[in-house]
């Protein structure tokens, strides 16, 4: 749940483990010194993820704006945190996430300025022909499946081709590696514009697997991800929460454990 004051929550709990710490070590004290450390290095993480947990509420709040799911928000920032913490990121000032848990007639492309706490841009985005009609449903990291691919992605140069401009995308997960293969790129497309949605019942065409974006402010959108920010693509697949290494690591507690 978010708090309108996620600074007392922070202290409330922090004062609360405090609680739980001494029980603890009055319990374990005559177990040996090993279980007193361990349970230190614990009580550490924990005081970390609450901070964590503090900081993203703040920042959350700070964006003032809804129609972007906490879920997909607090997703994105642990992996970019932990993205960070290997190198893999080397822009940091923006995190961009698309939200594929929405339909493709709402805004579901967000890019955020985490130094300023605002959203820079966002908008409606495709994706894939197979992945779904207006809701995105199926997703695939094999060649030629025409489907969009979840998880997180390095953004990397540009290039003009067939759609003009376009900005490769380096997949960092098992379940979008093979981007680069793919030929998956973010690019403008005539069939992921308003003007496309006003005229074809609210639904946007589809790609062939690539996230494709309007025309319209598409220069300054690369200008502000491309050469090594954070990209996650969002959707509420149990299996891939599981399995998602930037998902499933705590290297993010590392910026957070001197707080």
């Amino acid at each position: 749940m978010i708090t309108s004051n996620p600074k007392k929550t922070l202290l409330f709990l922090i004062a609360f483990i405090g609680c739980l710490n001494s029980n603890y070590v009055k319990a374990t004290t005559n177990e040996g010194k090993l279980s007193t450390v361990k349970f230190s290095v614990d009580s550490t993480q924990q005081i970390a993820a609450l901070k964590f947990n503090a900081y993203a509420e703040s920042v959350y709040e700070d964006l003032r704006d809804t129609s972007l799911s906490y879920t997909a928000f607090m997703q994105g920032l642990k992996g970019y945190y932990n993205l960070s913490s290997e190198g893999k990121i080397k822009r940091k000032n923006t995190l961009t996430i698309i939200d594929f848990s929405k339909p493709s007639s709402q805004d579901r492309l967000f890019i955020i300025d985490l130094c300023n706490r605002k959203i820079l841009h966002k908008s409606i985005v495709s994706h894939g022909v197979n992945t779904g009609r207006l809701y995105a449903q199926n997703f695939s990291n094999k060649p030629n499946s025409h489907k969009s691919s979840i998880g997180f992605y390095s953004t990397s140069t540009t290039y003009h081709g067939k759609y003009d401009l376009a900005l490769r995308l380096d997949g960092l997960e098992y379940t979008n590696n093979k981007a680069r293969s793919r030929g998956v790129v973010m690019h403008a497309a005539k069939y992921a514009t308003y003007e496309f949605l006003e005229k074809n019942g609210g639904m946007l065409g589809r790609s062939y697997g690539c996230p494709a974006l309007p025309f319209n402010h598409f220069e300054k959108v690369v200008e502000w991800i491309k050469e090594g920010t954070c990209l996650f693509i969002y959707y509420p697949s149990l299996s891939y929460q599981k399995n998602s290494v930037y998902l499933n690591q705590n290297q993010y507690l590392q910026e957070f454990l001197y707080l």
